[in-house]
């Protein structure tokens, strides 16, 4: 973000901060948006509450989220890749976070909620490699004994030869949910 903002004359600053307790006055921002933040936080209302605090009224408050739980990936073992997803999910601290801001946003007295789905279809394996990291979290999954160390092998065997084939497919849904702050 710091790389991209440079020359553009735009007045940007960037401030390191708890999303969860915001050091800023209320209403003093036009918009805040938020980008794959919530599904790492103990507590998301708080979170939307503070953006919703730091929102001047009649401003815009966006949230882009993925949502774990519509992820698809192509393989020949569905079963398999469902437990696997499933495991990964529940490590995480808000895997359906994307389809539960609606409801937030409502309780957060936000007007005009709006939710858009953005599908990322990726089939290069190398574009989402390190953050995909299949390979170690199949290995975690086999320890914790959710797929066996045969199922293990033949899943990360068809991902090899589907990246191999270039017939590697993997795809998420995100949700932007958009809201007004009411005048």
């Amino acid at each position: 973000a710091r790389r991209r903002s440079r020359g553009t004359q735009l007045p940007v600053s960037f401030v390191r901060g708890d999303v969860q307790q915001l050091a800023f006055a209320d209403a003093t921002f036009d918009q805040c948006r938020a980008d794959r933040t919530f599904q790492h936080l103990p507590e998301p209302r708080q979170a939307l509450a503070e953006m919703v605090r730091v929102t001047k009224p009649g401003g815009r408050v966006l949230i882009v989220e993925p949502d774990h739980e519509s992820r698809i990936f192509d393989s020949p073992y569905p079963a398999i890749t469902r437990r696997y997803f499933d495991f990964r999910n529940a490590t995480m601290n808000q895997p359906a976070i994307a389809h539960q801001l609606y409801a937030m946003y409502k309780d957060a007295g936000l007007a005009d909620v709006v939710v858009e789905p953005l599908v990322e279809v990726t089939t290069d394996y190398n574009d989402i490699k390190a953050v995909a990291r299949f390979e170690w979290g199949m290995e975690l999954a086999q320890q914790r004994g959710v797929v066996t160390a045969d199922e293990a092998t033949r899943w990360l065997a068809h991902l090899e030869q589907a990246v191999r084939e270039g017939h590697f497919f993997h795809a998420f849904t995100y949700f932007i949910t958009i809201g007004r702050k009411p005048l």
